[in-house]
């Protein structure tokens, strides 16, 4: 058998290291009908063990649940949905790997029928999706059904979980991969702020996925104040302490927006998504930007001549300032910030106090067009690589020593060297 992988896997399999969940009125899963044991471990031959099944890139994975955390109003289901409609449909309409093709279900927990066909019908034509495509593929519960995966007994203190048994059975009679939650906080009844509460729903929504070998995907609200971190979901620490993946969506900030070019008036149409926690992959180096489009659907009438204008998602990628700016226009702006001020003072790298007047980046801001986030990020990367070169001189207007300065010739964009 040490040369029959196939062999070994099997043999893995059945000497029960997959946990054998059993499902009851209350507490589900927590006990086994099977008396206690303690089994040897051993190291298993790598080619017996089955690869991690990864659904959607480094965020959806069979068998283990995800938390997306994000404050009102950022398309937290807009996403949800456009993740669901790419992985139905096996295209990476986001710019995230799909490694597999599978059905997908929203549990709507939260709008009404019409509002979830207005935002799949308004994805399906920002994407060029058809009817037949997601036939068969993606599911949405009645929006009139409400759902609780854990609530309190008739006894008044024992968790039960109504719903669980037929949501593990929808799942595996319609072969979902990909299970999405809308919101979390409607999908049981226990105390939000209890983490004894909040353990037990979080493992009646693991015991789904595994069950059901699928990828859960628990939608949830951020308390108020900031947003920095997963941390900032409502409720108890427990939920996030529970989710092997946790997903951080938030708005472009004042400082984002000066960074990446965007005007502050547009910034709240762009939305980041991060790697909060990732303990079944390496975390992202960076984050993931997405633009919340719109899309009028032809739906019209007498009373209301406009059709509906519904929010989609689009994947973005921020423009490098060094790609957006020809090397002629950057050589001007090094011209300029070599030339100096009129009478003698030099530009500065600091926008300190007086400094402010003398700052190298408004020269950027005039000449290239950026924002002074970007600005003060290009001047930082030529004094890093030695384009800039900051130096004392002896100011003749002030009558004393400064710090300015100096362009390195030898190493301007485009220079070449012999």
């Amino acid at each position: 058998m040490e040369d029959n992988p196939d062999a070994i896997r099997k043999a893995y399999e059945q000497g029960g290291f997959r946990p054998r969940l059993v499902h009851g009125s209350a507490d589900s899963g927590q006990r086994s009908d099977e008396p206690f044991a303690l089994r040897p471990l051993r190291i298993a031959d790598q080619r017996s063990i089955p690869h991690r099944q990864w659904i959607y890139g480094a965020h959806l994975i069979r068998g283990f649940v995800t938390l997306l955390v994000a404050p009102g109003g950022t398309g937290k289901s807009s996403l949800l949905l456009a993740m669901c409609m790419a992985i139905a449909t096996g295209r990476a309409l986001l710019g995230t790997r799909i490694h597999q093709q599978c059905n997908a279900a929203i549990l709507n927990l939260e709008d009404p029928q019409d509002e979830i066909d207005r935002r799949l019908t308004a994805l399906a034509m920002h994407y060029g999706v058809t009817d037949e495509d997601i036939a068969g593929r993606l599911f949405a519960s009645p929006a009139e059904r409400v759902v609780n995966i854990a609530g309190i007994g008739d006894d008044g203190f024992s968790v039960v979980h109504p719903d669980e048994k037929q949501i593990i059975e929808r799942v595996r009679d319609e072969n979902i991969g990909v299970l999405g939650v809308d919101p979390f906080a409607e999908s049981h009844t226990l105390e939000e702020n209890s983490n004894p509460a909040m353990i037990k729903a979080a493992a009646a929504w693991r015991r789904v996925a595994r069950s059901g070998n699928c990828s859960v995907i628990l939608a949830h609200h951020v308390r108020k104040g900031m947003v920095d971190s997963i941390e900032a979901a409502r409720g108890a620490k427990a939920l996030t302490d529970s989710a092997r993946i946790g997903l951080l969506l938030s708005s472009m900030t004042e400082a984002d927006a000066s960074d990446l070019g965007i005007p502050a008036e547009d910034r709240l149409q762009y939305v980041r998504l991060d790697d909060a926690k990732a303990n079944m992959s390496a975390r992202a180096p960076k984050a993931s930007w997405f633009r919340l489009a719109t899309v009028t659907l032809d739906n019209a009438d007498a009373t209301y001549p406009q059709g509906d204008r519904v929010g989609v998602i689009e994947s973005w990628q921020p423009t490098s300032v060094w790609d957006a700016t020809p090397v002629p226009t950057l050589n001007e702006a090094l011209d300029r910030i070599d030339a100096g001020l009129p009478g003698g003072s030099r530009y500065t790298n600091s926008r300190r106090g007086e400094s402010n007047e003398r700052w190298a980046g408004t020269v950027l801001m005039d000449l290239c067009n950026l924002q002074d986030g970007q600005a003060a990020a290009m001047i930082k990367t030529w004094i890093k690589n030695g384009v800039l070169e900051v130096r004392s001189y002896r100011d003749p207007i002030q009558r004393h020593d400064r710090m300015g300065l100096w362009v390195n010739a030898t190493k301007r964009p485009g220079a070449v060297h012999g």
